[in-house]
């Protein structure tokens, strides 16, 4: 499915107005689509508030340069599907990694990460949000996370927190594995959004003083095995062989995470049990 057929396929499934609205709130809609009211039926039906974390990063010469925040989105709207609730934008301005020397990657400053996190969860709590996902996309906003989510669900014990990368989010019942731009994320890329992906630019021959920013390419990587070396296929990439990766097992491993998440926020709502420990 292209990208305009995608796109055209969510409308038609979660319409924003006009006369064939209809007269119960969708299972799951985007935030920012709802009128006011709207999301005040939602938070009454269905308290739940996922935010996915992302990044605009190189994520190899196969893989778009905002997949974390894609990856991200695309699986928390497979756990909507399941709970109902709302999907926050994908928050593109995050922080730490090691690969801020590449080209077309934009890290910002922790400190203007860490203040959108902390005052966003502190006004989702506020609006009546009793479930609250965030999914990282982007690993290292785990620390972030790590430094702020235990204070607020011990402030706030009815509301469940869960929070993470797909690699440790639903641990310990699914522990999946994780890369950077290699084997694991590409068969992730190629069960969630193979339409905005292309194998086949994983191939040599490339000028390195055309893949970096001033032509210039470090001596060293900032993290041990990542692949600095832009004529190579696997240039950005840290992990397995991403030219291994395959949709088969991508969608194994997110059905089990998928499934997984939406238990585990089903109950709460259900039971109002607390949040699993993280």
């Amino acid at each position: 499915m292209g990208v305009s057929q995608l796109w055209a396929s969510k409308r038609k499934r979660f319409p924003t107005g006009g006369s064939n609205m209809p007269a119960q709130p969708t299972s799951w809609r985007y935030y920012i689509e709802c009128r006011p009211d709207e999301l005040a039926a939602l938070v009454k039906t269905a308290p739940v508030a996922f935010w996915p974390l992302g990044l605009i990063e190189h994520h190899g010469w196969h893989l778009p340069v905002g997949f974390d925040g894609l990856k991200a989105e695309r699986i928390c709207i497979r756990i909507a599907e399941k709970t109902g609730g709302v999907l926050l934008p994908t928050m593109w301005w995050g922080c730490l990694g090691g690969h801020d020397r590449f080209l077309w990657t934009h890290y910002q400053p922790l400190e203007a990460s860490d203040a959108i996190l902390n005052r966003m969860v502190e006004q989702l709590i506020a609006f009546g949000f009793r479930a609250i996902l965030l999914l990282a996309g982007h690993y290292p906003w785990v620390q972030l996370l790590n430094r702020r989510l235990p204070e607020a669900r011990q402030a706030h014990p009815d509301v469940l927190f869960i929070w993470g990368t797909e690699v440790n989010i639903a641990a310990p019942d699914v522990l999946l594995p994780g890369d950077h731009a290699g084997r694991e994320e590409t068969s992730y890329g190629l069960c969630l959004l193979p339409e905005l992906m292309d194998m086949r630019a994983l191939r040599p021959g490339r000028d390195p003083a055309d893949s970096w920013p001033a032509g210039i390419a470090p001596a060293e990587p900032d993290v041990p095995g990542v692949v600095i070396d832009a004529a190579q296929p696997l240039f950005a990439q840290f992990g397995v062989d991403g030219r291994l990766a395959t949709a088969v097992r991508g969608e194994e491993a997110i059905v089990r995470l998928v499934d997984q998440l939406a238990e585990i926020i089903q109950r709460h709502l259900t039971t109002g049990s607390p949040s699993p420990a993280q």
